[in-house]
């Protein structure tokens, strides 16, 4: 128990220690938060234009919504969430290079995982921000309308989602100490889950082995059953199973990622890559 607090204060005092850092430098934290809007402006244009409009029949065929501005909304803010996990988790070591805490952090008496944990804490804090702000300008231009009623089930799939995109993201932070440039590592997973991941399109739109492999990424089911709840798209399966396999996803991609990490971790060491960096 006393372990178990010791690493609980660690991943507190980590976030503490980001957002010190990120509000110092308050012109770049304010960029961060209008980015994702300007970003997202080409995706709903882009869908504007291709259906001639902001109701598409065909869309309302194939996913059972026929809003494509809420459809896309809906889905790009899961986008920030996967950053969170290939971005933010992935530099988490380097970043301490960066800060000039590296040793320190691999001299402190506990799991090297613990401090990606707490960047996971701190970024999940950070991205939770900007998707409120997100939703918030968005309704004031465009004035899209979800079911109120499914706010609460989708907060419980945002939430078993995050858990998953931990392992994820550790095992990315993990990768990191071996190729030293983390975006090596997360431009290239980052490319094949904006395409994966049915963000601004319906899942049935991808080639078939696409659709399977992207029932593997916990944002699929994030996507699918946030955007069912919120405005009744249809999805490929009960929500009995999308639960039970974003459970499973958790329980896989944690142990994957705590695995992978401590792996890697004794790798490095064992080889000095550190002493390299």
């Amino acid at each position: 128990m006393k372990r178990l607090i010791g690493y609980l204060r660690a991943i507190w005092a980590e976030n503490i220690k980001e957002w010190k850092i990120e509000l110092a430098y308050k012109a770049d934290f304010i960029r961060g938060m209008i980015d994702p809007l300007v970003y997202l402006l080409p995706h709903l244009l882009y869908g504007i234009a291709i259906v001639g409009g902001r109701s598409s029949p065909y869309l309302e065929k194939l996913a059972g919504s026929s809003d494509i501005i809420t459809f896309v909304i809906l889905g790009y803010i899961f986008i920030g969430f996967l950053n969170m996990a290939l971005w933010a988790m992935g530099f988490s070591l380097r970043k301490e290079q960066f800060h000039g805490t590296l040793e320190i952090v691999f001299a402190t008496p506990v799991p090297r995982w613990v401090f990606a944990l707490g960047m996971a804490c701190h970024s999940t804090l950070h991205q939770s921000i900007i998707v409120i702000f997100q939703l918030i300008v968005m309704y004031i231009i465009f004035s899209f309308t979800i079911k109120v009623g499914g706010i609460l089930p989708s907060l419980l799939i945002i939430a078993l989602m995050l858990f998953a995109l931990y392992g994820f993201g550790m095992m990315v932070a993990a990768l990191t100490l071996i190729f030293k440039q983390g975006w090596l590592v997360s431009e290239a997973l980052s490319g094949i889950m904006m395409v994966i991941t049915p963000i601004a399109y319906p899942l049935a739109v991808l080639p078939l082995f696409l659709q399977k492999a992207a029932l593997f990424v916990p944002a699929t089911y994030g996507v699918l059953g946030v955007r069912h709840f919120l405005i009744g798209e249809r999805i490929p399966f009960s929500l009995t199973t999308l639960f039970l396999r974003l459970i499973l996803l958790c329980f896989l991609w944690i142990a994957f990622g705590i695995l992978v990490f401590n792996l890697i971790d004794r790798y490095t060491r064992r080889q000095g890559i550190l002493a390299t960096y």
